[in-house]
């Protein structure tokens, strides 16, 4: 018997063209940038006309925001006054200004100067995400300038801008900005390079350094690559990929609203997506899977989020939707939507719970893995709910008109309801409350499964129960029945708005298996027994306890682990211990639990044993060989209480260890994994066998 996937997104792909309409609330500069490289200096002219509503709605309150490194110089067609910044996060580094304009003009220069030099650091809260962030930094190896730079005057966070952006620099660099470049030549042993984007723009990047440039077109498109080093094999890899992935977004979306797109290497890992471009870091971009998975997310983020750009006053929506649109269909067009679903759901599960929990629309910004799996995961199955609910068609038109209707405008949940509700002609109020501004999430059992046979049909009757503690969710969830005699599944939705509810039924042929919502296409908890023991199911718990062995040759290395995954997870909210092995006479069974260390006393040969009869020989070969030569990591259900996993990590090197310090908190989804060489190089990963799943019943 099989389970056949109810779509394919790719069936109902429809082309229309999308005419631009600009916001109507933008403000335009004329940037001119002069920057020295070795003292980590910066210039700037920089003449801003604002627009007339903006300012007569702000008459006695037009106030901006500036980097404090950086020194006005002159003021031409207005008058400021240094104001005290209040705003705590930013008053250490930012200075506060209010302008009055002189005349009748709307127009004023400011020329300041100053050194931007902020260090790139990696925080504990940020150690989970893997990179390392900066608010600005002009170096010898790179230049990063943006929003958080404020290294251009910012008013309100609703004002757009268009611009013209002219930089002088080093005859060796480049630049890279939004728009398109407009000039690029060596003038007087410097290199000035001019960028006009037309487009309105929520924030103004102007990213420098030395790379070998390259480029082809893709019809209206232009398309290139930034390395650092040269490497023609790659640069082409990126830009063939990029042109596939463009036809199939202007075929899904609409047409794609820059007249560029480019893959530019950083000097530190970044994965940012930003108007007509990304930000990828060296290694990063080499790794081989990275072009099939987030390269075409970053991509995607030119519709949504640098396109139609996020209002956060009312939540950010964009990270969901791209993972939808990007992550999630590459992996169901290779058969393996469900599971991506069930590794979403399972994330939630692991690291969201009601100390953290909160509504998507409170989501702006992933600084940990509960934010993520909210503002990424919550809302990519709102997305994928809506798509099962309303059908694929429905769900393109709508995602094609709320592109047409707000590009280049800052926009929230509440236009996407408004599309949705427009093309499907259905009212979504309780839809979109429900999953927007409520927190929680449905946790489902089933009980009291009977069968009968009346006269030539058969009666399926069961309980469902909603057991969360939050209220109860208005839901339709699908269900599959296996039938005697049949190949293919019956499927049936059935829809549940009570706490507890009875539901029949009717069948042609004698049920023999009953399945709720075995593709996870609903948002909801899923239960331990539905999904297999994971590394995130470790990190996600709220308290945690590493356990390190209390002799050996990797002591220290151990040591340095367990502080590192200490700092990270308090750094979160969460509670962590560190003890000695010697000084615990059992595993603790009321919270989750690393292993640390072979010659810990409780190291658990369990994927030797009781998992040996689950891997072909071979990957019972390469298990064993790790734990002699390499490194083994896995978590398995700790035997004294099954809602608690246990996890281990050993290694033969203490370089390996350190690797796998950053390494295992991006391998969440996994249950086994083996890695070789100091480098900690992957050589296999997989899942555990899932357990007989508490939502399947055989009758």
């Amino acid at each position: 018997m099989k389970i056949t996937t109810f779509y394919l997104f790719t069936a109902f792909l429809l082309f229309f063209k999308v005419e631009i309409k600009a916001q109507t609330i933008y403000e335009n500069q004329n940037i001119d940038a002069k920057i020295t490289i070795v003292d980590s200096f910066i210039n700037v002219t920089d003449e801003i006309t604002l627009p007339d509503s903006f300012v007569k709605q702000n008459k006695s309150n037009l106030e901006f925001y500036l980097n404090k490194n950086l020194k006005i110089n002159s003021v031409k067609g207005a008058a400021i006054e240094k104001l005290i910044n209040k705003d705590p996060e930013t008053a250490s580094y930012v200075d506060h200004y209010q302008l009055k304009l002189t005349g009748t003009s709307k127009s004023f220069t400011l020329n300041y100067s100053g050194v931007i030099k902020d260090d790139i650091k990696k925080s504990a809260a940020e150690y989970a995400r893997g990179f390392s962030e900066t608010k600005g930094v002009i170096s010898e190896t790179g230049i990063y300038l943006a929003n958080s730079t404020y290294w251009l005057p910012k008013f309100s966070d609703k004002l757009l801008s268009t611009f013209n952006l002219t930089t002088e620099i080093d005859k060796d660099w480049s630049i890279v900005s939004e728009g398109k470049r407009t000039g690029n030549e060596v003038i007087n042993e410097h290199k000035v390079i001019t960028y006009d984007s037309p487009e309105p723009m929520d924030e103004i990047y102007l990213i420098g350094a030395k790379w070998t440039e390259y480029s082809q077109q893709a019809g209206d498109v232009l398309v290139q690559a930034f390395l650092r080093t040269p490497d023609k094999k790659l640069a082409y890899k990126y830009m063939g990929i990029t042109s596939a992935y463009l036809q199939m977004y202007e075929t899904l979306i609409g047409k794609y609203p820059y007249t560029k797109f480019a893959v530019v290497e950083n000097f530190w890992e970044t994965g940012y997506g930003m108007p007509s471009f990304t930000l990828l870091g060296e290694k990063v971009m080499r790794f081989p899977w990275i072009i099939y998975s987030s390269y075409p997310h970053e991509l995607l983020h030119n519709y949504w989020g640098n396109g139609v750009f996020v209002n956060y006053d009312e939540g950010n929506w964009c990270e969901g939707i791209t993972a939808y649109m990007a992550d999630h269909l590459l992996q169901e067009q290779r058969g393996q939507g469900d599971s991506y679903r069930r590794s979403t759901l399972q994330k939630f599960t692991d690291y969201v719970n009601a100390e953290n929990d909160m509504p998507v629309n409170k989501f702006l910004n992933r600084n940990n893995a509960a934010e993520e799996a909210i503002g990424y995961g919550k809302v990519l199955m709102m997305n994928n709910m809506l798509r099962y609910v309303l059908g694929n068609e429905v769900f393109i038109k709508a995602y094609q008109k709320f592109y047409k209707d707000n590009l280049f405008k800052k926009v929230s949940f509440p236009e996407i309801q408004k599309s949705f509700e427009e093309i499907s002609g259905k009212d979504l109020d309780a839809f979109f409350k429900q999953w927007v501004n409520r927190k929680g999430a449905p946790t489902l059992s089933i009980s009291n499964v009977k069968t009968e046979k009346k006269q030539a049909k058969y009666l399926l009757s069961f309980t469902l129960d909603q057991v969360q503690k939050e209220d109860v969710f208005n839901l339709q969830i699908p269900v599959a029945i296996f039938e005697e005699g049949v190949e293919d599944v019956v499927w049936k939705d059935i829809w549940m708005d009570k706490r507890s509810q009875i539901f029949t039924l009717e069948l042609n042929q004698k049920p023999l298996q009953i399945d709720i919502d075995p593709q996870f296409n609903l948002m909801r908890r899923v239960s331990r027994g539905e999904v297999p023991a994971s590394l995130s199911q470790v990190f996600g718990h709220k308290q945690m306890t590493i356990v390190i062995p209390s002799s050996g040759d990797h002591l220290d290395a151990y040591q340095k682990m367990a502080q590192t995954w200490k700092s990270s997870q308090e750094a979160q909210g969460k509670s962590t211990s560190i003890v000695s092995d010697k000084d615990l006479k059992s595993i603790p069974s009321e919270e989750s639990v690393w292993i640390m260390g072979y010659e810990n006393k409780f190291y658990n040969k369990a994927l030797q044993t009781d998992y040996r009869d689950s891997f072909d020989t071979s990957k019972n070969e390469t298990i064993a060989k790790m734990a002699k030569i390499g490194a083994l990591v896995y978590a398995i259900p700790n035997p004294d209480n099954s809602l608690q996993t246990i996890g281990f990590v050993g290694s033969n090197s203490d370089k390996s260890i350190e690797a796998l310090t950053g390494k295992l908190l991006h391998y969440g989804k996994y249950g086994y994994l083996g890695f070789e060489g100091d480098e900690a190089k992957n050589v296999l990963k997989g899942s555990l066998p899932v357990l007989d799943s508490p939502l399947n019943v055989q009758i």
